[in-house]
């Protein structure tokens, strides 16, 4: 059974709200400067904790502080890795050089797809897990935070470059 949601986020905010058939499925709040963010569902609240800088992982909380799976991010390659305690472990990675459609897949049996445009997408998925979702767009987020961080240093160094 393939499911297709909407979802979209606010220009200049890291915001996002996935809708099912015009309802309000889940939503994922981002902290301003930290890669943590809280995803409000109708099952629960989930806060989701990055850490780490050299070996980068974020871990999903529910609201008893229980770890539901953990992510692992290979920076060199943009891609990541879901684990979930049961032992199942989903591969992240994007599907396009424009960096505006990813996956996220065990290989076997569960695949979501993301498209993008600059605020909103949709999702594909064979998989009614809200876990997955969130989890999928917020490592989107989290690349594009630190696409956006480098660029920002390149134009911080050109600019003191020209000034000495």
């Amino acid at each position: 059974m393939e499911k297709i949601l909407n979802w979209r986020k606010g220009l200049f905010d890291s915001n996002y709200q996935v809708y099912e058939q015009a309802y309000l499925k889940f939503s994922l709040n981002f902290s301003s400067f930290k890669n943590t963010a809280i995803a409000t569902t109708q099952n629960g609240i989930y806060l989701l904790k990055s850490e780490g800088y050299s070996v980068p992982e974020t871990k999903i909380l529910n609201n008893k502080n229980e770890v539901l799976a953990v992510i692992r991010y290979d920076w060199m390659a943009f891609k990541a890795k879901v684990s979930i305690p049961t032992g199942e472990q989903f591969d992240w990675s994007f599907q396009n050089s424009w960096l505006s459609r990813w996956s996220l897949n065990n290989h076997q049996d569960k695949q979501i797809i993301f498209n993008s445009t600059t605020n909103s997408g949709l999702i594909h998925s064979n998989v009614d897990d809200d876990l997955l979702i969130f989890a999928g767009l917020f490592i989107r987020e989290y690349y594009s935070r630190l696409i956006y961080a480098l660029v920002l240093f390149v134009i911080f160094m050109s600019t003191v470059r020209s000034i000495f």
